[in-house]
C-alpha cells in the first residue's frame, strides 16, 4: 500500500530525515516510535505532500506521490490527521465532518451516519462549535474528519498527545476497531511507545533521522533496548 525509499528531507540546511526507507502493507498497523524531535511527523508530513524530499521515492497504492500535490493525495485515499489535531475551531462538528469530505465528488448522508454511529459524542454535538470541544472529543472529530474522505490509509500523528489515560485506552480502542472491522490500513506516530507497540502489526524505530530497529510489534515491545529507552523497563 505504501513504499518510502531513501528519502531525504531537510529544514533549510538541518538534515531532519535521513535516508529512510519502509512499507506499509494492506490491512496493517505499522506503528513509528521515537523520542520526541526523532522526525516522525516529517515522515507523515512528507508522505502527505506538506514537505518534499530531495531524494527517493514514495509509492501510495501503485502510484508514485512524490511530486503529487497534497489534496491530490487526499483524493488518492491517503488521510493524515496531524499532531495537535487541526480541526478547524470556529466550525461546528458537522462542518468539520463535511470539509473532510471535500475529495469526494458528492457528500454522503450515508457516511456521516458512519461516523455519528463510531463516534456518538459527535453526532450530540453536532451543531457545537468545535473550539468548545474537549481534548478527546477534538480527537474524535480530527478521525472522523479524516474517514469522510473514505481513506484506504489513515496516517495518525500522536493521537494520544494530551489525552487523560482513560481516553487514550479509548482511542487505541478505535484505532483497532478501524483496522479490523472497516480494513482500513493505518500508519501510526506515537511517542506512547508501550500502546503503539501492542496494537502495531509491525513497527519502526525512528532515532534522530534515521530508523534504528524494525520488527513486529511484539518483538520490538520484547527488546532491552526498547524497554529501556521507550517502555521504563
Amino acid at each position: 500500500m505504501l513504499h518510502v525509499n531513501d528519502i531525504n528531507v531537510y529544514y533549510g540546511p538541518i538534515h531532519a530525515i535521513k535516508g529512510i526507507s519502509f512499507e506499509v502493507h494492506p490491512g496493517e498497523i505499522v506503528a513509528l516510535i521515537g523520542a520526541n524531535g526523532a522526525g516522525k511527523s516529517t515522515v507523515l508530513k512528507t508522505i502527505s505532500g506538506l514537505l518534499r524530499t530531495k531524494t527517493g521515492s514514495i509509492v501510495f497504492d501503485g502510484s508514485d506521490i512524490t511530486k503529487t500535490e497534497a489534496h491530490k493525495i487526499v483524493r488518492a485515499g491517503l488521510a493524515h490527521v496531524p499532531e495537535g489535531r487541526r480541526i478547524f475551531l470556529r466550525m461546528t462538528v458537522m462542518e468539520n465532518l463535511e470539509m473532510g469530505a471535500f475529495s469526494q465528488r458528492a457528500f454522503s448522508e450515508d457516511d456521516l451516519d458512519a461516523i455519528y454511529a463510531r463516534f456518538p459524542r459527535l453526532k450530540e454535538r453536532r451543531r457545537q462549535v468545535a473550539g468548545t470541544l474537549s481534548g478527546g472529543e477534538q480527537q474524535m472529530l480530527a478521525m472522523g474528519r479524516a474517514l469522510m474522505s473514505r481513506p484506504k490509509l489513515m496516517m495518525l500523528d500522536e493521537p494520544s498527545m494530551g489525552l487523560a489515560p482513560i481516553l487514550v485506552e479509548q482511542v487505541f480502542e478505535i484505532i483497532e476497531e478501524l483496522n479490523k472491522k472497516n480494513g482500513t490500513t493505518i500508519l501510526l506516530v506515537e511517542q506512547n511507545a508501550g500502546m503503539a507497540l501492542e496494537v502495531a502489526d509491525r513497527a519502526y524505530v525512528l532515532e534522530t533521522g534515521l530508523i534504528s530497529l524494525s520488527g513486529t510489534g511484539e518483538e520490538l515491545s520484547q527488546s532491552d533496548e526498547i524497554r529501556k529507552a521507550y517502555l521504563g523497563g
